[in-house]
């Protein structure tokens, strides 16, 4: 029978340390899975399991201020539509989307637009010009999820081993951590965030359109053949560049924590870190080896809520 992941960390680990070189040494057990820790359960998704850590939130989902109504009006998000050509049209007395639909030049266009306004095709208005903001109010707050991953590399080809995700439940923000406690629990962690996902169409996150979200997809799609894909991809850190770039020494999280939200980590756990701590906690099940991590992705999330709220208003 092949060995598990956890299984080959662990002999690799004892090989280094010569203890499978010496003669009579018999292998050291497989410990079992951590639970009851932090408040935890264990819980059950398809064929795997996966460890669940939840807590509700102090803090309220930020006011939705954008105008979708605005979005008819924006003759701009119709290709070959630029700002001279607005002008002159809104000067013939062309002030809505719909009034282009009988247009010969970009009457099709128009229509392909307020489509897409119907069907709350997010990402598709945003790619045209549309407001991240005016776009996001077409949804419900209990549509939104905001997401962050702790993985063992920076590769869609390595495991993940947390989802962290916060959203509305029951009228209330929802913290959910989703732990992988082996690498064989990667695939339960990932079937329960599928169907959490799946469920949500605007995914809130911090660079997340480069990291999270493709390497969720990869993720998905080894383990499952598919991926759930979202309507509208919130990504504050194209924000914080465009509002912060020159006024912050970098654009971190921690950095924007310090300057924008007046929040400071004193004890945050380094990203470099985090791997080696994982690894160790697959190895020996240590829950203490995973406060730091959970704390840090539990930080991350909340301050996503609350930069949405800020951001919005700039």
């Amino acid at each position: 029978m092949a060995l598990s992941l956890s299984r080959r960390l662990r002999e690799r680990r004892a090989v280094g340390e010569h203890e499978l070189s010496m003669p009579g040494t018999r292998e050291a057990p497989e410990p079992e899975l951590a639970s009851e820790f932090l408040g935890g359960t264990v819980e059950r998704a398809g064929d795997s399991t996966y460890y669940l850590i939840k807590e509700d939130l102090a803090l309220d989902f930020p006011p939705l201020i954008g105008q979708p109504q605005r979005l008819k009006r924006q003759l701009q998000l119709v290709r070959g539509i630029g700002p001279k050509t607005e002008e002159r049209l809104r000067q013939a007395g062309i002030v809505w989307l719909a009034e282009l639909l009988d247009h010969p030049r970009f009457g099709r266009e128009a229509a392909r637009v307020l489509k897409a306004i119907d069907a709350r095709d997010g990402d598709w208005l945003v790619r045209c010009g549309a407001s991240n903001w005016d776009v996001a109010a077409l949804f419900s707050p209990e549509e939104f999820v905001f997401l962050d991953l702790e993985t063992t590399g920076l590769c869609g080809t390595q495991p993940l081993f947390l989802i962290g995700l916060i959203y509305l439940q029951g009228g209330k923000l929802c913290l959910k951590q989703l732990l992988a406690r082996s690498f064989e629990e990667e695939a339960g962690v990932l079937r329960a965030a599928f169907e959490s996902l799946s469920k949500r169409p605007v995914w809130v996150s911090y660079n997340g359109l480069t990291f999270d979200e493709p390497f969720l997809k990869a993720r998905f799609c080894y383990y499952f053949g598919e991926s759930p894909a979202p309507r509208l991809h919130i990504d504050l850190l194209r924000h914080v560049r465009q509002h912060y770039r020159d006024l912050l020494p970098n654009c971190r999280l921690t950095t924007v924590e310090a300057y924008v939200l007046d929040s400071y980590r004193a004890d945050d756990v380094p990203g470099y870190m985090i791997p080696d701590l994982y690894y160790q906690f697959v190895m020996y099940q240590e829950p203490a080896l995973l406060e730091d991590i959970l704390l840090h992705n539990s930080r991350d999330l909340q301050s996503l809520v609350r930069l949405m709220g800020v951001i919005q208003s700039l």
